[in-house]
């Protein structure tokens, strides 16, 4: 391993706010067990089905976690952005891979044999409280998507998952921006819709000023206007 990989895992752990708690012999061992993978836009990370258990760790790009209907259309469980884990619960309970994550841009990903994961968890309460937590807001958040799609119509489930999507500017702290936008190809998969009726709302969103493009995503003037716009 070259010593900008190196670098790169080290400062991830040390930053993870799962894993920042860990004492540094441990931490040591950690980065020992772990290499850094690229993967470019459509290459397959995980296989559905596969018996691997390695964790991955998202040092930068996005990758999307989806399965396939019985009518084979793709549907997107989640989109998952820079310091994300996935690829855990093939570690924890040791069954096949239960879907696919793909990268949608170009991703640079640290690997982590899953038997070396397992025992972080055994040695580390804390850790495995904060792995607990991140696993329930998963869960809480596939909730509330097949609520999203048993009750609402196709603009609300838009508007809803850009209202999830929308974060603070970290710079200002008065601006909402949506960063590293799905396709809309994508983005219908997310909300379970179509490309054409993904792009159509998302061109009367813009016309009525509720969201601003802009080269890396959209600007969100008023958020409030878009939460209104998503339970009308």
């Amino acid at each position: 391993m070259n010593t900008i990989d190196q670098n790169n895992i080290n400062i991830y752990f040390k930053n993870s706010p799962i894993f920042s708690g860990l004492n540094e012999l441990d931490r040591i061992q950690l980065e020992k067990q772990s290499n850094i993978n690229i993967f470019e836009p459509g290459d397959t990370i995980i296989e559905q089905g596969d018996d691997s258990t390695t964790v991955y760790f998202l040092i930068s790009g996005t990758v999307h976690v989806l399965d396939y209907s019985r009518s084979h259309r793709a549907i997107t469980y989640a989109s998952l952005n820079d310091g994300e884990m996935f690829g855990e619960m093939a570690a924890i309970d040791g069954f096949p891979r239960s879907a696919w994550v793909c990268a949608i841009s170009t991703c640079k990903i640290i690997s982590l044999p899953g038997s070396t994961f397992i025992n972080i968890l055994k040695n580390n309460a804390d850790i495995s409280l904060k792995i607990l937590a991140k696993l329930s807001s998963r869960l809480r958040l596939s909730d509330e998507k097949i609520t999203d799609v048993s009750l609402f119509g196709t603009e609300q489930r838009v508007c809803l998952e850009l209202v999830r999507m929308t974060k603070l500017d970290a710079k200002t702290k008065n601006i909402y921006q949506i960063k590293q936008m799905p396709t809309q190809a994508n983005f219908a998969n997310i909300i379970g819709s179509t490309r054409e009726t993904v792009s159509r709302i998302l061109a009367k969103l813009r016309d009525d000023q509720i969201i601003i493009k802009t080269e890396s995503g959209f600007v969100v003037p008023d958020k409030k206007q878009l939460e209104k716009r998503a339970f009308l």
